[in-house]
């Protein structure tokens, strides 16, 4: 069931990405906790951000946090899908479509008319994730890299 998070869950959401980080690999960012839970805050207390999650009585299954942009070229709103994070030991596809499902119709409800989502998943992941997406949504793919500066 699809529920909007409240303050109550955040410490859920702290086990599943807890949980995540260290099933997944995310590349070239490095794990600081106090700017993801603020990160995660916001989106819970920002009534212009979407912060959903999908759970089975009270056990948390996956979360979606989703804000804002306006398109750069057009000026028209985005929803911007910033964290879709679901438990790996599942079968997620479920979940995966219920928190996109809800976001699609809160979007279409507030007039937003185009989503964007990263891969949202650890690079060995990613191309699988944005396939599905594509395929159940009929969404374009476009393609990003993600570099580390040296010195």
């Amino acid at each position: 069931m699809i529920k909007i998070l409240e303050d109550n869950n955040v410490l859920d959401c702290i086990l599943l990405m807890d949980k995540s980080r260290k099933d997944n690999d995310y590349g070239p960012y490095s794990d600081n906790e106090r700017v993801w839970i603020e990160h995660l805050t916001h989106h819970i207390k920002d009534p212009h951000c979407l912060a959903i999650g999908d759970f089975d009585g009270d056990e948390l299954r996956g979360f979606m946090l989703c804000s804002t942009f306006r398109n750069f070229y057009t000026h028209e709103l985005v929803s911007d899908v910033k964290d879709c994070i679901v438990d790996q030991d599942r079968n997620n596809v479920f979940t995966v479509t219920r928190l996109f499902n809800a976001m699609i119709a809160a979007s279409k409800e507030a007039g937003i008319k185009t989503w964007r989502a990263d891969s949202l998943r650890a690079s060995d992941k990613a191309d699988e994730y944005v396939e599905f997406l594509s395929r159940k949504y009929n969404a374009r793919p476009f393609r990003g890299v993600h570099g580390t500066i040296g010195d």
